[in-house]
C-alpha cells in the first residue's frame, strides 16, 4: 500500500503525497495574509492547482483590516464582501485513492479565533460536496458536530466515498465570518488555518460506514 507523505511545505516525491495549504487571517490595520504552500508578501487574490501527488501548485489570499462584521462573499451572513479563497485540489496519483483532510487552527497571542460564537467563523469544504467545518465546529467518526480547539489538530475527515482518479479535481473553499459582536479584546488578533490533503490508495480498503465530511477512521490512512 503506498502511503502518504505528509509536508506543511509543499514537496512531492512519491506517487502519492500530501500538500499543505496555509491561510492567515489578521484583524487589526495590519494585513492579514492566506497562503497555500508559503507565505507570500501579494496583496492579491490568485486562483490555482493544489496538487495531491506530483507536483504542487499554491494560491494566495490576503484579506486586510478585518473588522466586526466583515465577511467573505459566500459565507451567508455579515458584509458579504471580502473575496473568498478558492482554489483547486487535484489528485495526481497514479492509483485510485480516497483523499482526506487535516485541520489545525492556530491562534495567535491575541487570538481572532477563540472557538466561540463571537470569534473568527470559518467555512472550508469542496464546492457542491462536502463540508469539512461549519463556524467553530467539525464532524467527528460519528457525525457529532465538535468545536475544533485551536492548537489541536482535527485528521482524516474524508473528502469523499469515491475514490479520486488521476487528474480528478474539485474546487476547495475557505470563507470566513468576523461576527458584528466580536469584542475589542480581539483587535489586532490573528488567525491561522492550515489544511493538510492526503491520500491513500483505495484498493484493498474499505470506506466501510465513513461519510464524506467526517473523521474517517476505517480507511487505514498510513
Amino acid at each position: 500500500m503506498n502511503k502518504p507523505i505528509t509536508k506543511v511545505i509543499a514537496y512531492c516525491g512519491a506517487a502519492i503525497a500530501t500538500v499543505a495549504a496555509a491561510t492567515t487571517l489578521t484583524l487589526g490595520s495590519t494585513m492579514a495574509l492566506f497562503s497555500a504552500s508559503q507565505t507570500s508578501a501579494s496583496s492579491s487574490f490568485t486562483s490555482g492547482t493544489v496538487s495531491v501527488g506530483l507536483g504542487s501548485t499554491s494560491t494566495t489570499c490576503n484579506v486586510t483590516a478585518m473588522t466586526p462584521g466583515d465577511s467573505s462573499t459566500n459565507y451567508g451572513s455579515g458584509s458579504v464582501s471580502l473575496t473568498p479563497c478558492d482554489y483547486k485540489v487535484k489528485y495526481t496519483g497514479s492509483v485510485a485513492a480516497y483523499l482526506a483532510v487535516d485541520v489545525t487552527v492556530t491562534a495567535g497571542t491575541t487570538a481572532l479565533y477563540t472557538a466561540t460564537s463571537s470569534g473568527l467563523q470559518m467555512k472550508v469544504g469542496v464546492n457542491g460536496g462536502a463540508t469539512v467545518m461549519s463556524g467553530t465546529t467539525y464532524k467527528n467518526t460519528s457525525g457529532a458536530d465538535t468545536t475544533l480547539v485551536a492548537g489541536t489538530p482535527v485528521t482524516n475527515i474524508l473528502l469523499s466515498t469515491t475514490p479520486a482518479a488521476t487528474n480528478d479535481a474539485s474546487t476547495f473553499n475557505i470563507d470566513y465570518l468576523l461576527p458584528l459582536l466580536a469584542p475589542n479584546s480581539l483587535q489586532g488578533g490573528t488567525a491561522s488555518i492550515t489544511l493538510t490533503f492526503h491520500a491513500v490508495q483505495a484498493a484493498n480498503q474499505s470506506v466501510g460506514s465513513c461519510v464524506a465530511g467526517q473523521q474517517c477512521s476505517t480507511i487505514v490512512w498510513s
